[in-house]
């Protein structure tokens, strides 16, 4: 007989998930107000938040990569940073962000959100502006135009070299003082022209900006990015639907322990849900993402 009721007392301190169950039947209609309550004010709140846009634009860099560039200004989550890129615009954005585009080494992807679509052209002028002043791309640019110089004077040189050379061969050839056996002077001249278009190909890259450019125009997304309203009720009802449950019993269960430990409850009496369940549903509506963060964090 005593085993017998060892064992049943056993059985009561379990936690029975029909009885749990039961409970969320009998109180489904504050269930379904709370729920109704999350979804309404979650989409208050969002029809309530400043719309986001969002601009885009290829850029192409010069004489550096994309990884060593990413690893000297890294990550744009700082505010101050953000700031002293963007010194004229930095109060009209929202967030920027570069990203590498799959088999390029010499192109990124800028992209920038703000709450007026206006402001996008504006900021990301300023933010080339900014890479073109980047010391790190001065030092390559500069090289590389030191670079195309010397091959400009190279090319001059061997240009007028060939030129002197061609109108010597000619001049011995008139006079007879030379046999023309494996000699052409049609060909030098050919090389020495495709020489000279090679220095004027040069000659213009030197005027052209040598620094960070578009690619294209900036693509602005005519629809705001953010908030978005659908998925933000969606992910409010659902959240506050099971944490708000969760959080109920979890504080049911600790209040209901504190007052059995104080002696104002004893095992097997009963304590009113509905205050735990608003209580439940309030945390979760605002804190919903930090309590599912924590509790699989656990695991």
């Amino acid at each position: 007989m005593e085993a017998q009721n060892k064992g049943t007392a056993i059985y009561e301190d379990e936690i029975n998930l029909y009885d749990c169950w039961k409970v969320i039947v009998k109180r489904k209609s504050l269930i379904i107000g709370l729920f109704l309550v999350a979804t309404i004010t979650s989409a208050i709140i969002s029809l309530s938040m400043p719309k986001i846009y969002r601009g885009e634009v290829v850029l192409k860099l010069p004489a550096i990569t994309t990884k060593e560039l990413l690893g000297v200004i890294g990550k744009f989550d700082d505010v101050e940073k953000i700031k002293n890129i963007l010194p004229k615009t930095h109060h009209l954005i929202t967030g920027v962000k570069l990203n590498t585009l799959k088999e390029s080494t010499d192109k990124l992807q800028l992209i920038i959100e703000a709450k007026n679509r206006d402001d996008l052209s504006s900021a990301m002028t300023e933010f080339v502006a900014y890479l073109n002043n980047f010391s790190l791309i001065n030092r390559d640019i500069e090289e590389e135009r030191q670079r195309l110089i010397k091959q400009t004077e190279e090319l001059s040189i061997v240009i007028k070299e060939a030129d002197e050379l061609a109108r010597t061969f000619k001049k011995l050839l008139n006079e007879g003082k030379l046999i023309p056996f494996g000699f052409n002077p049609v060909e030098v001249k050919k090389k020495s022209s495709d020489m000279g278009v090679e220095r004027f190909v040069i000659e213009q890259a030197l005027k052209r900006p040598m620094g960070v450019e578009m690619l294209e125009s900036p693509y602005i997304l005519k629809n705001p990015v953010k908030p978005s309203i659908k998925k933000n009720i969606a992910l409010a009802g659902i959240t506050s639907l099971f944490a708000g449950i969760f959080l109920a019993f979890l504080i049911g269960a600790i209040i209901s322990l504190f007052l059995i430990t104080l002696g104002k409850k004893h095992f097997g009496q009963t304590v009113p849900f509905a205050p735990f369940l608003s209580l439940g549903f309030l945390i979760s509506l605002f804190w919903a993402k930090e309590i599912i963060n924590w509790y699989l964090m656990l695991y």
